[in-house]
């Protein structure tokens, strides 16, 4: 602590500010969350910023886990846009959730537990009833798991999905 005052305390005599300059960060936010999700099984962090990927390299070395989380450096590209997290923010607040078949699922959380049903909605296929089913249930399955995930919930979970003929 001692050292960073010291170097704070001439960093500020050195540039004799006119006006408001950060001196120090800690990146303290950086850190704990970073310690939050390996503990979750992270094995890789993507980063749009320079800056940012120096501090999480910085961090991951002194935590001895350049070795097991990959650290990709995107600059210029829209990591938000990328990997969708708008839109998926915005389905944390919506009780119904499309799929990009055009089938639909409901997620309904009472306190005992949570209830989804599977939906065709739009989606009627281009040959059987049996392919249509399948591939609304199909692409239901991963839009739950992501949804679990994102709203972690746990506890008792009831899953209606369509009912197929063939196994």
């Amino acid at each position: 602590l001692i050292k960073k005052w010291s170097k704070i305390e001439k960093e500020f005599t050195e540039h004799k500010l006119n006006g408001p300059k950060l001196l120090y960060d800690n990146k303290a936010l950086i850190r704990r969350t970073l310690i939050d999700i390996v503990d979750k099984g992270l094995n890789r962090v993507t980063v749009n910023d320079v800056q940012t990927y120096k501090d999480i390299e910085k961090i991951l070395k002194s935590m001895d886990m350049t070795e097991t989380i990959e650290l990709q450096l995107r600059e210029k590209e829209n990591l938000l846009e990328m990997y969708e997290l708008k839109e998926q923010l915005e389905k944390l607040n919506n009780r119904k959730i499309w799929l990009k078949c055009g089938g639909f699922i409901t997620i309904d959380k009472t306190e005992a537990l949570t209830a989804i049903d599977v939906n065709t909605g739009k989606f009627v296929g281009n040959k059987n009833l049996e392919q249509t089913v399948l591939k609304v249930n199909t692409e239901a399955t991963i839009e739950i798991a992501k949804q679990l995930r994102l709203r972690d919930i746990g506890g008792m979970i009831i899953i209606d999905y369509i009912d197929m003929h063939n196994e």
